[in-house]
């Protein structure tokens, strides 16, 4: 279930200054954190949990991992989802929720995230099987493209139907759906503070133990070993990233990456490279990012301003082809106010 390799380099829990590779440090005054790595929807996942009961709360976590990896994932026979673009009808409450809520944010984004896109996918060879990479050709774009878009979902309480032979993927909310369940079951445990390390993404639950400001690096999407800045925040918070870097495939001299505009079939071509996304809601911030990634800078920063008027608010940043990176998480300020803060490094 893989969507694409994300734009955060390392998280780190210090007192002072910023640690490099996945190093942690213990606060003096906090309690040491437990850890658990795990393995689902094909990335790796490292859990740390802070409080009581760590270990009871960390299996319970690592076992929801495997079992939304197996719920959700359209390759998977049994899944909700295998389920529903097989027969075009499902009856199953969690994933209605979820395509509820992705119906939503399709609609908020003007289509540029869309949960159907997955008969493009397979096209493009970024599909959930093993197919080659290869340019399709333009009439096949567009009949595949007759069946995509989110109104070919209907939802009738727990019952979802699917217009079919239109196809469901839902890679683009899976990570950030995974990181709210595992924050549940995290803080329904006892959990004081937690950091879940979705292969990239990150998801924060509660402030850092000993106080001050959770430090997340965001990596240099043009320097693999390289990182643009260091964002703050107090807590309670997803950081999400989509990126075009480095999931791709050069043909006759073109690189096409794995973000498809939903409207033309084709990769973005919007202008940015990456496009991290901080927000109180994970479903959202995951599907944002990509989002992001396909309006382009001035349309993205657009959208952002028109949903916080709305009562969804979220921070951006973009990094474009040219290098400039843009960021409206500038000032900083308690987590009751919902502040955060980016500082550039270099």
């Amino acid at each position: 279930m893989r969507k694409r390799s994300l734009a955060l380099i390392f998280l780190c829990v210090q007192l002072g200054a910023l640690l490099t590779g996945c190093a942690w440090r213990d606060a003096v005054d906090a309690a040491a954190p437990l850890t658990r790595t795990v393995f689902a929807m094909d990335t790796v996942m490292n859990l740390t949990v802070y409080g009581e009961n760590g270990e009871a709360a960390l299996a319970a976590a690592e076992e929801e991992l495997y079992r939304l990896d197996a719920h959700l994932a359209r390759g998977t026979e049994g899944s909700a989802v295998y389920a529903l673009n097989r027969d075009g009808t499902v009856i199953d409450a969690e994933a209605a929720d979820l395509l509820r809520v992705s119906g939503t944010i399709a609609e908020a984004a003007g289509g540029a995230f869309d949960p159907t896109v997955a008969p493009l996918l397979e096209l493009w060879g970024f599909g959930s099987g093993a197919g080659e990479h290869r340019v399709p050709t333009p009439e096949e774009l567009s009949a595949a493209l007759a069946h995509v878009g989110a109104k070919q979902v209907h939802i009738d309480g727990e019952q979802v139907f699917l217009d079919l032979p239109a196809q469901l993927d839902l890679g683009g909310v899976a990570k950030g759906y995974a990181g709210t369940r595992v924050g549940q079951i995290l803080r329904g445990s006892g959990a004081a503070s937690a950091v879940i390390d979705l292969g990239g993404d990150v998801a924060l639950l509660g402030g850092k133990p000993a106080g001050g400001a959770w430090r997340v690096a965001v990596k240099d999407p043009a320097d693999e070993g390289a990182f643009l800045g260091v964002l703050e925040t107090t807590g309670d918070v997803f950081v999400m990233t989509s990126g075009v870097y480095e999931r791709y495939f050069e043909e006759n001299g073109v690189r096409y990456h794995h973000i498809l505009d939903p409207k033309t079939g084709y990769p973005a071509d919007s202008g940015l490279v990456s496009a991290t996304v901080i927000c109180a809601d994970g479903v959202w911030a995951d599907a944002l990012a990509t989002a992001c990634c396909v309006l382009g800078a001035d349309d993205a920063l657009a959208m952002r301003e028109r949903l916080a008027a709305e009562g969804m608010p979220f921070d951006v940043i973009l990094v474009t082809e040219d290098g400039r990176v843009l960021y409206t998480c500038d000032g900083f300020a308690p987590q009751a106010e919902g502040g955060y803060a980016f500082e550039r490094v270099g």
